[in-house]
């Protein structure tokens, strides 16, 4: 067991703790709250920087865009329509959240949202681990890939994912 392996371990119990504390609910809608805010955000942040142009006017030299070249003036309005649409949608869901969570403070309920918060806490950090152990395999840097290839966990994470590095052997021999 290397520190890599410890890593591994520390972040999947600290993300299981977290998940029991939040509860499935908060858990769930935290994750999809991310999904939909992101969704909502590059949906709509199109319309609202319409909006928001003939609300909001910006200095002439933003109008004139970077060197006289690049017009900047409708990608900060697209940005902050889409940074926008992303905070409140997320608060929202966060109100929501916390009125659903005090629904299942039921003895019962709140054991199963408790071990449910667990679950899908631990799945989440599982993956965010499982991805940046798969790029650090991949990646042609030769610390990580060495740091990968010592650790025990990382392997057994590597052979849940055969595509990749396959991947990887494909640009290997074509190199």
């Amino acid at each position: 067991m290397n520190w890599m392996d410890f890593i591994i371990v520390l972040l999947l119990v600290g993300a299981l703790i977290q998940g029991y504390r939040k509860g499935l609910i908060k858990e769930a809608f935290s994750l999809l709250g991310v999904i939909v805010a992101l969704y909502l955000a590059w949906k709509f942040s199109g319309a609202l920087a319409e909006s928001l142009a003939g609300i909001i006017p910006l200095p002439d030299s933003f109008s004139e865009g970077l060197l006289g070249l690049l017009p900047i003036e409708q990608a900060l309005y697209t940005l902050l329509a889409f940074f926008l649409i992303f905070v409140i949608v997320r608060i929202l869901l966060r109100f929501l959240s916390a009125a659903l969570a005090q629904l299942v403070k039921i003895p019962v309920l709140a054991q199963v949202n408790g071990v449910g918060g667990a679950a899908l806490g631990f799945l989440k950090a599982f993956l965010i681990i499982l991805v940046t152990v798969n790029l650090l395999a991949l990646l042609p840097w030769k610390s990580g890939q060495e740091v990968v290839a010592g650790s025990g966990l990382s392997q057994g994470m590597l052979e849940l994912t055969p595509d990749w590095q396959l991947q990887k052997g494909e640009t290997d021999n074509a190199k």
